[in-house]
């Protein structure tokens, strides 16, 4: 016979299994997750108490946040109005502004106001962005600023 056919059949040996990890400290089955409760804890505590301050902030300062968010997008818009507007649709528009912030400052404004107030500037905000801010968009806007607030000298149209 061959040297060749003396070789062994089957299939090659298991590979060693890997040798069991030393620990330098005993393992305690209670504490193995310990340390990711605290961490967890501790950040959704954090978490909590930046919420609450956040809130508290939001409350005691709804005022001036508001004040900055109408004059913000006065500014942007009166920037972008077309050059044909006449001095009495600003003057309307102004006016409009004006008449929501005093309405927000007496705290007569609802929930619904709140929604058209937000719907009113996005979308004149939006248009304007876009440069597609026209004549009709001024006086849209004006209309809906003044349905949320009127004032008592809304009777000029343009």
């Amino acid at each position: 016979m061959t040297p060749e056919a003396e070789e062994p059949r089957g299939l090659p040996p298991l590979p060693e299994p890997f040798p069991e990890p030393s620990s330098t400290r005993p393992r305690e089955p209670g504490r193995s997750r310990r340390g990711c409760l605290i961490a967890a804890l501790t950040g959704c505590g954090l978490l909590a108490v930046l919420l609450g301050i956040g809130v508290v902030v939001a409350l005691t300062q709804a005022d001036e946040l508001l004040e900055f968010v109408l004059d913000f997008s006065r500014g942007q818009i009166t920037e972008k109005l077309p050059g044909d507007v006449t001095s009495e649709e600003r003057n309307r528009l102004d006016r409009a502004f004006d008449s929501v912030l005093e309405h927000y400052r007496t705290r007569r404004a609802t929930p619904a106001d709140n929604r058209r107030l937000q719907m009113a500037l996005t979308d004149a905000l939006r248009r304007a962005d876009r440069g597609l801010f026209d004549r009709d968009d001024l006086r849209r806007l004006t209309e809906r600023l003044e349905r949320i607030a009127p004032s008592s000298d809304t009777g000029s149209e343009f």
